[in-house]
């Protein structure tokens, strides 16, 4: 017995859903995927020449444009001389949020400016280490000593209190190892 050879058949596209049915009218994510993945928080805080951006949540090719749209404004409207990036609550970044901080830092370094990276995540400061952008940015590690006063006018502000007074002096971080 021989069978005669088969022919391939033209895949066809499956029709969409009708308006009628529920597919059509929530689309919703596919099983096993959140339905709205880690978003990027920021909050911004001005002190004096400096001003912060405390981020929470996750860098990434999703969320990197939103920083970047952040840091404009924050450059166009107070051209501050130190922009301080708080990545004590990120959990995780990507290359494109490693370009948004390198363009970021460029950007602050043509007008005489500094960007820092204050107390970034175990994980963030992995990656600036394997990247090598530990020995080009300015990262403060430590939430002692010099930086306290920070601190505290962070966690007043999260909490709604007013900021203390300044510190007495100049205040410099710890070098980097």
């Amino acid at each position: 017995m021989t069978t005669a050879p088969r022919r391939p058949v033209p895949l066809r596209a499956p029709d969409p859903p009708s308006a009628s049915t529920p597919e059509a009218a929530s689309p919703g994510p596919a099983p096993g995927v959140p339905a709205h993945p880690s978003p990027l928080g920021i909050g911004v805080l001005r002190d004096g020449y400096t001003t912060i951006l405390r981020l929470h949540g996750e860098l990434d090719i999703a969320t990197a444009p939103d920083l970047r749209r952040h840091i404009t404004l924050a450059i166009e409207e107070h051209d501050p001389h130190r922009l301080l990036l708080h990545l004590s609550d990120l959990a995780f970044i990507d290359s494109s949020g490693l370009a948004v901080v390198v363009w970021a830092h460029q950007t602050l370094d043509r007008r005489g400016r500094q960007l820092r990276l204050h107390h970034p995540s175990h994980r963030v400061l992995r990656i600036l280490h394997v990247t090598g952008l530990h020995t080009r940015l300015h990262i403060t590690e430590t939430g002692t000593g010099a930086l306290s006063p920070l601190r505290r006018r962070l966690a007043q502000h999260r909490t709604g209190g007013s900021p203390p007074p300044e510190p007495a002096g100049p205040t410099t971080p710890p070098p980097v190892r």
